[in-house]
């Protein structure tokens, strides 16, 4: 149940990267491609199930996405001033990632003591370790070991949800963004983000 937690909360900035995927599409932009990380809305919908839904009806309403985005805001805003800056972004997702991976890492280690012999050499190929890149570290950190995605989540960011550009995201901000995101992700308007607003795709 801890490690799911940890899980959970390693991914809940990427809800704030959302909300600037939203504003690129607003700005006539796909949420994807040259302009930033592709974030298919299903997985949107599933983070913020996770994160959001607290009467467990398996569907966002606009209250619970504010309440669950001030969360998040409160927990990278480190200095409570009522700002994020770009540091605080980058050390909160460091700090996040660091205890999914350490998590990652102690589950795939159960798993192999668990395991039964033929499966071993299975378990090696995985391995216990955080995917890598050659010698760069875990998949997505650049030569210098920084995080070549979190520096392009950071800048996509800010770019989009920071509009007074003042280097710095203030929870109004944070919230519009992710009341732009609602919006686009909430298909037949009823004020709430459910499984019907998800797009239909097939299986295989």
């Amino acid at each position: 149940m801890i490690g799911k937690k940890i899980l959970i909360t390693a991914m809940s900035a990427t809800l704030l990267v959302g909300s600037a995927a939203a504003s690129f599409a607003a700005n006539g932009h796909p949420m994807g491609g040259r302009q930033g990380p592709r974030m298919p809305p299903e997985v949107l919908f599933v983070r913020m199930l996770q994160q959001f839904d607290t009467n467990g009806d398996m569907k966002i309403s606009k209250d619970e996405a504010k309440a669950g985005v001030d969360k998040i805001f409160d927990a990278i805003d480190t200095n409570k001033d009522g700002s994020i800056t770009p540091g605080e972004f980058r050390e909160y997702r460091k700090t996040q990632m660091k205890a999914m991976w350490e998590e990652r890492k102690k589950m795939m280690e159960d798993n192999k003591d668990k395991a039964k012999p033929d499966d071993q050499a299975m378990n090696d190929d995985e391995g216990g370790k955080p995917p890598r890149d050659g010698k760069h570290g875990p998949r997505g950190e650049g030569r210098h070991g920084k995080g070549m995605r979190g520096g392009m989540m950071a800048e996509m960011l800010f770019h989009r949800v920071d509009t007074d550009q003042n280097g710095q995201i203030s929870k109004a901000e944070a919230e519009a963004g992710m009341a732009k995101l609602f919006d686009r992700m909430d298909r037949n308007h009823d004020g709430f983000i459910a499984l019907d607003d998800m797009p239909k795709r097939p299986l295989l």
